[in-house]
């Protein structure tokens, strides 16, 4: 049951207090979501209610644990409504709601650790209720090695100029990422606005160190959803006929060990430090 006090809203505030508050995860989160914690993890930031993770699961149960991230607190209740009535799920995929820009590390880091069966010399430790900087030791590299897969699909376009900062992939969001997922792995973007992927792509190209565009030139695009199960809005976008702009990056060998993301203002903004 959805409480009647959450209202859908397509568009929200990431500023807004409420959702600058650290999530509350419980404490044996991920260990008591994921059965075998040693798979391949599929993250998808900002899955909405979790058509798209949920079709992916059924279709393919044993390549990965799904992990989906999502802002508005009803389409999170409503993707958790979703997994209790697929049993066969149970164990394999986890919807938190949490805004990205805020929990991102923290989720990553709990991930980090639940899959590392040996003790490292430098061990992140983050709680819900820490509001201390997220960085890490500049001579460690907090991989979160299962981590194969990052989706960013459909995002909220945010077209008022004003809240073009709320969009969802800034410039540490891309960091975070690169501190975390391991070589080779993949960053998926698409969307039916083009200069919204454009911007995101931008972000990543920006940081070329880490990612590498499948293509080399920016008026080119990737002409197929390379996972191959779309996304509700996708469905909707093809069936009127319309464009779908999409892009494919992979994580280089290059170490980012020197790169801490800090937080910085109430907003939530981060600063990145190089050394």
């Amino acid at each position: 049951m959805i409480p009647r006090s959450f209202r859908s809203r397509q568009h929200v505030n990431p500023f807004a207090s409420k959702f600058q508050q650290p999530t509350i995860l419980p404490e044996d989160w991920p260990q008591t979501v994921f059965h075998d914690l040693q798979r391949p993890l599929f993250l998808d930031i900002g899955c909405s209610r979790g058509g798209f993770l949920l079709d992916l699961a059924t279709q393919r149960p044993d390549d990965y644990n799904y992990l989906g991230l999502e802002i508005r607190p009803i389409f999170v209740h409503q993707a958790q409504d979703r997994v209790k009535k697929r049993p066969h799920l149970h164990g394999h995929i986890d919807f938190v709601g949490c805004n990205a820009n805020v929990d991102l590390d923290r989720l990553l880091t709990r991930l980090s650790q639940a899959t590392t069966t040996t003790t490292t010399t430098t061990t992140i430790t983050i709680t819900a209720n820490q509001d201390d900087d997220v960085s890490s030791d500049r001579n460690s590299t907090p991989r979160c090695k299962n981590l194969q897969m990052v989706c960013i699909q459909f995002p909220d376009p945010h077209f008022k100029a004003r809240h073009a900062k709320r969009r969802v992939v800034t410039p540490e969001l891309v960091t975070s990422l690169a501190r975390f997922m391991p070589p080779a792995s993949r960053v998926f973007l698409q969307s039916d606005v083009q200069s919204v992927l454009d911007e995101m792509r931008l972000q990543f190209r920006q940081q070329s160190e880490y990612f590498q565009d499948a293509r080399d030139s920016v008026e080119e695009y990737i002409p197929e959803n390379v996972v191959g199960i779309p996304t509700e809005r996708e469905v909707s976008v093809v069936e009127q006929n319309l464009p779908v702009y999409r892009s494919l990056f992979t994580r280089t060998e290059q170490e980012c060990s020197n790169l801490l993301v800090q937080r910085g203002s109430r907003r939530g903004r981060r600063r990145i430090t190089v050394f």
